[in-house]
């Protein structure tokens, strides 16, 4: 029974694990709307009433910004008042697939390592 108790309490942590390295995404400092739209990456914009808007990328086409969301199946474009926007952030790279790989490994071989010896996880 302890030792099930053990694996239970290795996978938990395991689990936590994946799931924050999953939900992990940070933005940069703010770019203008010029820059965002160039670089067509994700993009958090705050307004001046301190609304916020998360968008898969932004896009300028006929003298206007569109901020595009993902819709199932199609690309959905959303008109953006360039003079009710505060800041534009763009969203730094993911985590490298290698990172998430060496975290599991790692997660692994601790729990190996601690069934081996018996060394109990309170």
């Amino acid at each position: 029974m302890k030792t099930l108790k053990k694996g239970l309490k290795t996978i938990s942590l395991f689990l936590s694990g994946l799931i924050l390295f999953q939900s992990c995404s940070a933005y940069k400092t703010p770019v203008t709307l010029q820059q965002a739209a160039q670089e067509e990456k994700a993009v958090k914009i705050v307004t001046v009433d301190d609304d916020t808007y998360n968008y898969k990328y932004i896009v300028f086409e006929d003298g206007q910004f569109y901020g595009v969301k993902d819709n199932p199946g199609e690309d959905v474009k959303f008109p953006i008042d360039a003079e009710e926007v505060a800041d534009v952030m763009m969203k730094n790279k993911t985590i490298p697939t290698w990172v998430i790989i060496a975290f599991i490994g790692a997660v692994l071989v601790v729990g190996v390592a601690m069934a081996a010896t018996g060394i109990a996880m309170n």
